[in-house]
């Protein structure tokens, strides 16, 4: 389980990646939205349908990689780098448990007909 406490920062990687890529590839992916200044990070992928996302953490030691999927739901995400965030420890413990932290466009419930 990830230790919230430790957490320095934690990223959202913009658009979808392909979630066969390993740890090499993430960690090319996520080299590129940050510069190496020691702090314990997580940067968090996701795939296409957003049902899956892969955890990215990088601290002193070394490497770990975490996986979650959603069944019946699926995660709200930033489709490009001007939607890419910075999220909390509170908002990263709802991204988990399947709460939306991007809101899409509402879609009007009447269409003109013209």
């Amino acid at each position: 389980m990830i230790d919230l406490n430790s957490i320095d920062r934690i990223y959202l990687y913009p658009g979808h990646v392909d979630l066969r890529k390993g740890m090499n590839t993430l960690g090319y992916l996520a080299a590129q939205i940050y510069k190496d200044d020691g702090l314990h990070k997580l940067f968090i992928f996701c795939n296409t349908k957003e049902t899956l996302l892969k955890i990215y953490e990088k601290d002193a030691a070394g490497v770990w990689i975490y996986v979650r999927r959603l069944d019946d739901s699926t995660f709200g995400w930033p489709k490009n780098v001007d939607e890419a965030m910075t999220i909390d420890k509170g908002q990263l413990t709802w991204l988990l448990s399947g709460l939306n932290l991007i809101k899409g466009p509402k879609s009007p419930k009447y269409r003109d007909r013209y």
